[in-house]
């Protein structure tokens, strides 16, 4: 849920009433305040040896697409899930699963800090956007893209396209659509991009009760996202991450969902875990723990090429312009992270 709004610079009196109008919108509208929140962070969901064995199996005797897309139809049976996983090398894009449409939630906060920060704003708002994923503090920092670019939408989808990676923004932008495939095609490039440094290296230093997924692996850079769509009553967690390895990196995204108004909660029946939250910080370990061994043997066979061509940097310029007469205007928030 979003904590309470803190003011990190002065806005007009106009948007600070249409500001406490749009919350006093999203909170009318939130389906209860007591809801799914955050994964809960685990240390002992990783894959039993049987399970890594059979992943292996595939990828030797077959080849990565049908390993990943092994473990992801393991995982959505084992979980009651709906999976996407996407790795992106510096040859081709490996999709497995649905094809992650669910709304981005925090991992959308990656692209606007960097932008953010191009347009000289806090590192200080990077740290609590990324590192502790508030809300309040990505607000402030998508506020002042739109106050020196115009359009924080526009920006924030010129960024990405610059990395071949699509993105659907809306002025809710944690309700963006961007895609699995088309998170990790950015992420493969994110350790190549100076604007994107401080951004970087935040994603290693996340708070420790957000650890879990791809932020549980050692070495990885990682950005977390959750949240329950209550138009469909889908909570969804989800992850963009980098994995430096010898010779480059590689682009990792995850998306993991379930159907909260089932009446039964099957997805919870016999699994041994209580809510929703819980059952998907294991279903993301479990993936990471899995994933990062196939990775690892893909590179020893050749098959994945890390991205290691840092020549290609951010095209994108900070450019100035007047702010529109409605730039003011907070975004719509939502109920996630």
């Amino acid at each position: 849920m979003f904590d309470d709004v803190i003011s990190f610079q002065p806005l007009p009196r106009r948007a600070i009433a249409l500001a406490a109008a749009a919350s006093i919108a999203v909170l009318t509208s939130c389906s209860t305040l007591s809801g799914p929140g955050a994964p809960t962070a685990t240390t002992s969901s990783t894959a039993e040896d049987t399970v890594i064995s059979d992943d292996l199996a595939v990828l030797e005797e077959e080849n990565l697409e049908a390993a990943i897309a092994h473990l992801v139809e393991d995982v959505e049976k084992e979980f009651g899930a709906t999976v996407s996983l996407a790795l992106v090398d510096g040859k081709q894009d490996f999709l497995a699963g649905a094809d992650g449409s669910e709304p981005a939630w925090s991992t959308i906060k990656v692209p606007i800090a960097i932008a953010a920060l191009r347009d000289g704003a806090s590192e200080e708002l990077v740290d609590a956007a990324i590192k502790e994923s508030d809300n309040d503090a990505a607000l402030a920092l998508w506020n002042q893209v739109e106050w020196t670019e115009g359009s924080a939408q526009h920006s924030i989808e010129e960024l990405l396209d610059s990395f071949d990676s699509e993105v659907e923004t809306d002025e809710a932008f944690g309700m963006s659509t961007w895609k699995v495939k088309d998170q990790a095609r950015f992420a493969s490039h994110l350790g190549c991009i100076p604007e994107a440094e401080y951004v970087y290296d935040a994603m290693s230093d996340i708070v420790d009760w957000q650890k879990w997924g791809l932020s549980g692996l050692d070495g990885v850079h990682s950005k977390g996202g959750w949240g329950l769509d209550e138009d469909d009553g889908e909570y969804t967690s989800r992850q963009i991450a980098v994995m430096p390895v010898d010779g480059g990196e590689i682009g990792i995204a995850v998306s993991a969902s379930w159907q909260t108004w089932d009446d039964d909660n099957s997805y919870l029946e016999d699994s041994g875990y209580d809510a929703v939250e819980d059952i998907s910080a294991a279903a993301l370990d479990e993936i990471a723990s899995r994933l990062e061994i196939l990775i690892d043997k893909a590179l020893e066979t050749g098959e994945l090429d890390p991205v290691n061509d840092c020549s290609e940097t951010s095209r994108l310029a900070p450019v100035a312009t007047e702010p529109s007469a409605d730039s003011t205007e907070e975004p719509a928030q939502e109920s996630g992270n």
